[in-house]
């Protein structure tokens, strides 16, 4: 199994911060966020990784460079503009194969155990790891018998950043601007082709300087 890894984004919340370092590079307890999710990929047996790039690329290519310091192979998507987190499966599906692929977001840092995605027999399109809602983050769908729906009225998780995905429900065509969940998955829900399952342990986007002040607390290594 392979990994994409969505890491293009200007980490606009984060600046000033993010013009001199691509948001995965920032540090937590001493090593780079996006170092923490490809070690983690590794301790769980995947060691082919594709990450998007755009903004300040160049510095992760420089840091990570093909992956055989980590004992992985990475490959780069090099985007010339952002074409958003659906057209980045478009460009770099040349990366992937026929089988189904783990997608998680660069400025994600989760003790998720990856293994359970690896070891997951897909029998939907996509199968997505949801977060509850609180008070920072609103719900956008429902987990009815364990497949999503967005329908519904009071809408109880979010997604996590973390899914598996078939690659069949990346769009055929050229790289054109398209969102993850608007323009690729949110359709497929209509016809109930999305399971889920909720995680309740430590699901963390870096949007923020107290979300690395957090984690930097929080983490045990």
């Amino acid at each position: 199994m392979k990994a994409f890894i969505l890491a293009a984004g200007k980490g606009e919340r984060l600046k000033p911060l993010t013009n001199e370092i691509p948001k995965p590079l920032i540090k937590i307890k001493g090593k780079p966020l996006l170092e923490w999710s490809l070690i983690k990929l590794r301790s769980a047996g995947i060691k082919e990784i594709v990450i998007n790039l755009h903004h300040l690329g160049d510095q992760i290519i420089n840091y990570f460079g093909n992956g055989k310091r980590l004992n992985i192979k990475i490959d780069y998507s090099i985007e010339e503009k952002l074409l958003g987190t659906g057209g980045a499966l478009i460009q770099g599906k040349k990366y992937l194969d026929d089988s189904p692929f783990l997608l998680i977001s660069g400025d994600l840092w989760t003790d998720y155990p990856f293994q359970r995605l690896i070891s997951k027999d897909l029998k939907q399109k996509a199968h997505l790891v949801l977060i509850k809602k609180n008070e920072a983050r609103s719900g956008d769908f429902n987990l009815m018998n364990s497949i999503i729906n967005s329908e519904s009225y009071d809408k109880e998780y979010t997604y996590s950043g973390i899914s598996l995905l078939d690659p069949c429900v990346i769009p055929q065509g050229e790289s054109l601007n398209k969102e993850l969940w608007n323009d690729v998955l949110k359709p497929l829900t209509k016809d109930n082709k999305i399971s889920g399952e909720v995680f309740h342990g430590l699901v963390k986007n870096i949007n923020k300087v107290s979300d690395i002040e957090e984690l930097d607390v929080a983490i045990t290594e």
